[in-house]
């Protein structure tokens, strides 16, 4: 994408700031508009492009421009944001920050009768980069659905960046299977990713040691 058409997002979004700050005070249809809209202007320049917002929060609305987690366009989304204009009474960022394992989830959690705050996961074989996610009601017949909660879950614990950069896949499996040894209460996982990532590790007594 060239600046000049960077720039034409960015004036367009800044001309319209004033209607996304006040989008849920609209009729539902004009919402819709409003986010599809964005939408069209935002794939326009880059098809793998999306988008969150976040309502006005002590004066500041958020507008993050995100990629899903696909690490390979960090760079692109990262060198689009920065190119946006100051706003005022926004905050434009890249890549979607951590949130709680259950963001957004509520529907899911519904259906499936299966919290992210109730499981557990390990890493598999040892290799970070692979993560088992287990729950006592997983089975064969929930299991695809089931796997699309923890992909979601694993994402919000971890935020974009990580997850993107951190975690090749994502696997569920019944409590069963697991090897009670390795587990590891799910909200705990940025923890254990930090830990893997570090030169430093905590001991039994809860002393940093070198890994070296």
């Amino acid at each position: 994408m060239s600046k000049l058409a960077k720039r034409h997002f960015w004036d367009w979004f800044q001309r319209h700031q004033h209607e996304y700050r006040e989008l849920l005070k609209q009729p539902k249809k004009e919402v819709m508009y409003r986010l599809r809209e964005l939408d069209a202007h935002l794939r326009a320049y880059y098809k793998f492009l999306g988008y969150s917002l976040s309502s006005p929060n002590q004066g500041m609305a958020k507008l993050t421009i995100t990629v899903y987690g696909k690490a390979k366009y960090f760079k692109q989304v990262e060198a689009f944001v920065a190119t946006a204009p100051v706003i005022p009474g926004w905050s434009i960022q890249a890549l979607e920050d951590a949130m709680p394992a259950d963001f957004l989830l509520d529907k899911q959690i519904g259906q499936l009768g299966i919290d992210p705050l109730e499981c557990s996961f390990s890493f598999k074989d040892g290799d970070q980069e692979i993560i088992v996610v287990y729950h006592p009601l997983c089975t064969d017949n929930n299991s695809a659905a089931f796997l699309q909660l923890a992909f979601a879950a694993v994402y919000n614990l971890l935020g974009e960046r990580s997850y993107g950069l951190q975690i090749d896949t994502v696997e569920v499996d019944n409590l069963s299977c697991a090897d009670l040894s390795s587990l590891h209460p799910l909200e705990e996982l940025p923890l254990h990713i930090i830990s893997h990532s570090s030169c430093m590790a905590v001991d039994g007594s809860g002393l940093l040691m070198n890994r070296d």
